[in-house]
């Protein structure tokens, strides 16, 4: 089978350019700033199956997460438009259907929306690795540009705050907890159940002595051992 991601789609278009010009000079949030301070993004995405390098980001939702409060307004939600559909499977799971993965939003126009929502906020998912590399793979590909926004992974940190089995699956938090997701397994509203994570995280967090982003990537890098 072809594989879509080996081959680059020709360059942008001057208007595309112009918003791809405009979000790289953005300045990037300080590094060391408080959770308080700071906006995060809080982004899932939908795919056609767990290979970033030959399935296909069919959805994203992302959600704002600023001074540690979602505001409903500070969202984002597509679903790119496909050539081809995915298996019923794939669709069973997400419920994307045919018609909608057709009649998608334009990939190019979808991606640089998204990153005039994200700007250089910090960007936060749930197996984040999984999230990231279909974006930026996707970006990289459409728009010719090579996102190098920060991730912290979910699944990573709460096991640590929180000191608690390690792998565990989104749902297995979200039951901890109490987060009723009534659109489960869709992009936005998994992102928006995964940001009510990221604010008990980053509370557990600073009660620990933990402030920032910084220093809660580095935590998660320091602690990666207690995954592998």
């Amino acid at each position: 089978m072809f594989n879509h991601w080996l081959t680059r789609k020709s360059d942008p278009d001057p208007a595309l350019k112009q918003r791809i010009a405009g979000w790289q000079a953005r300045p990037a949030p300080p590094a060391d700033a408080s959770f308080g301070a700071s906006r995060y993004v809080v982004l899932d995405c939908e795919t056609s199956g767990l290979d970033s390098r030959s399935d296909r980001l069919l959805a994203v939702g992302a959600v704002g997460l600023a001074g540690l409060r979602i505001a409903l307004a500070d969202s984002f939600d597509t679903v790119l438009r496909q050539d081809q559909v995915s298996s019923r499977e794939n669709i069973v799971i997400h419920g994307i259907g045919e018609a909608t993965q057709l009649e998608g939003e334009e990939p190019p126009q979808a991606l640089m929306r998204l990153l005039e929502f994200c700007g250089k906020s910090p960007l936060i998912a749930y197996q984040a690795p999984f999230d990231e590399a279909f974006t930026k793979r996707c970006i990289d590909w459409h728009l010719g540009l090579r996102l190098r926004l920060p991730w912290l992974d979910l699944a990573a940190i709460l096991p640590v705050l929180f000191d608690a089995k390690p792998n565990q699956p989104l749902d297995h938090w979200l039951l901890r907890f109490g987060i009723e997701v009534p659109a489960r397994h869709s992009a936005l509203g998994d992102a928006f159940a995964t940001a009510q994570l990221a604010q008990i995280g980053f509370s557990r967090a600073r009660a620990q002595g933990v402030e920032g982003f910084a220093a809660l990537t580095k935590l998660a890098r320091d602690t990666r051992w207690l995954h592998d």
